[in-house]
C-alpha cells in the first residue's frame, strides 16, 4: 500500500493519517540495485537470511519474533509459497520467460459468512514463451523489472497481499461477484457491497479476532477499507453520469467551456458529483440550504449543544482486550459514541428534557488530535 503517509506529531495516541493517491502495488519477483529486497522478494531467500534484512529495515523489533512470521508464513501462506516456487522453476529454466498470474477461481463459494480456508482458494499458474495467460487473469508477477504492477482494489486477492500479517492463509476478501447467503437472497440486493462487507469484518465476535488485536495496524486497514469503498462510490459515479442526468447542468458546462477558451486551455471530462454524494460541494450546500429553510419557518435557534467523546468512558474500557488502548479500537469508540447520540437525541426529542421541540440540527465532526 502507497501513499503520502502523515506520521502523528507529539506524544499523544497514535493517529493513522494519510493524503493523496492511494495504490496498491506488488512488486516484481527480484529487486534492483536502486531498491533492496523487501516484502515478497524475501520469501526466495532462506529464511535467517530474510530475517536479517528485515531486522535492518526495522531495528526496533525482535528477532525472535520475525522468525516465527517467517516459519508461520512460509508453511500457510499460499503467496509466499507461490513466490518461492516462481524463483525455483527461474533457476531451473533461467532462458525461459516465465510469469506467475494469480486467479480467481469461478467455481468456488465466495459467500459473505464462509469461515477462512486454507489456500484451496488461491491458484497461481505459470506460463512462459510458448503459453498466454488465461482471460480472467488478476495478478501478474514477472521475474525482472523494475516497475510495481498496481494491484485493483476490486480484487480479491488484494487485502490478503497488502495484509498478510492479517490473513495468514491468504483468506480471499471482497469480490464484485460476492452473493449474500440463501436466506437474504429474498431481497432486493443480491450481492454484498464493499461496505457491507468491510462492516462484517470489522464486527466484534466470539473468541480471538487478529484484526482488532493488531494495533496500528488495524488503524491502517481501516483506512484503506474507506479508500476503497469511497472509490467505489467515486467510480460508480464516473460511469453512471447518464442515468444522473448530468445535462441538467449544460449551463455549467458552458461556463467552464467559456473560462477555458478565455484562458486558452483544453477543458477535460466533466464528472459531476450530486448532492447524494457526501462530502461533495452541492451535498455540504444541499444541508446549508435546509438548515437555514428550517430558521427561516422556526426562527433562530434557542440552544446550541455539544457533545464530546470521551475516550475514558467505561462502556469502551470495559470493551478493550488484553493491553489494549481505546486508540486501538475506534471501532468501538465510534459504537459507542453513536448510542450515546441516539441516548441524547431520544431524550431531548421524545422525552422532552428541555422542552417541545418543533426542530433539530446536529452535526458529527471527527478532530484530528493536536498534542504540544
Amino acid at each position: 500500500m502507497g501513499a503520502q503517509i502523515k506520521p502523528p506529531r507529539g506524544t499523544g495516541p497514535y493517529c493513522y493519517r494519510l493524503r493523496g493517491q492511494v495504490h496498491h502495488r506488488v512488486s516484481p519477483l527480484y529487486a534492483s540495485d536502486q531498491h533492496k529486497e523487501s516484502y515478497g522478494q524475501l520469501y526466495i531467500f532462506d529464511s535467517s537470511e530474510a530475517t536479517e534484512k528485515r531486522l535492518s529495515n526495522n531495528q526496533n523489533c525482535l528477532q525472535h519474533v520475525f522468525e516465527k512470521l517467517d516459519f508461520m508464513l512460509r508453511e500457510i501462506n499460499p503467496f509466499a509459497q507461490s513466490y518461492l516456487q516462481m524463483h525455483r522453476l527461474v533457476q531451473e529454466h533461467p532462458t525461459t520467460s516465465v510469469k506467475m498470474v494469480f486467479l480467481e477461481d469461478k467455481n468456488l463459494d465466495m459467500r459473505r459468512y464462509n469461515a477462512p480456508t486454507l489456500c484451496t482458494e488461491v491458484a497461481a499458474i505459470f506460463v512462459g514463451d510458448n503459453g498466454e495467460p488465461p482471460a480472467n487473469r488478476d495478478i501478474c508477477v514477472y521475474p525482472v523489472g523494475n516497475t510495481c504492477q498496481s494491484i485493483s482494489p476490486l480484487n480479491q486477492c488484494c487485502d490478503p497481499m497488502t495484509y498478510p500479517l492479517l490473513f495468514p492463509r491468504g483468506e480471499c476478501s471482497w469480490n464484485t461477484g460476492m452473493e449474500h447467503v440463501e436466506e437474504r437472497r429474498t431481497a432486493k440486493r443480491t450481492r454484498v457491497t464493499q461496505l457491507q462487507y468491510y462492516a462484517y469484518r470489522l464486527s466484534q465476535r466470539n473468541g480471538f479476532s487478529i484484526l482488532h488485536n493488531s494495533g496500528k495496524l488495524f488503524q491502517q486497514y481501516i483506512v484503506d477499507a474507506y479508500v476503497k469503498t469511497e472509490g467505489s462510490r467515486l467510480h460508480f459515479l464516473r460511469q453512471n453520469q447518464k442515468d444522473l442526468r448530468i445535462e441538467l447542468y449544460r449551463g455549467l458546462l458552458d461556463a467552464l467551456e467559456c473560462r477555458a477558451h478565455n484562458e486558452n486551455i483544453r477543458t477535460g471530462k466533466l464528472i459531476i458529483l450530486p448532492s447524494s454524494f457526501q462530502g461533495s460541494p452541492r451535498h455540504m450546500q444541499q444541508n446549508y440550504q435546509d438548515a437555514m429553510a428550517m430558521v427561516r419557518k422556526f426562527g433562530k435557534p434557542d440552544l446550541f449543544l455539544t457533545f464530546t467523546c470521551n475516550p475514558s468512558w467505561s462502556e469502551i474500557l470495559n470493551s478493550m482486550e488484553g493491553v489494549q488502548r481505546p486508540e486501538d479500537r475506534p471501532d468501538i469508540i465510534v459504537r459507542v459514541f453513536n448510542m450515546k447520540l441516539k441516548e441524547l437525541l431520544e431524550d431531548i426529542c421524545k422525552h422532552g428534557i428541555f422542552g417541545t421541540v418543533l426542530a433539530y440540527i446536529y452535526v458529527i465532526e471527527f478532530h484530528m488530535p493536536t498534542f504540544f
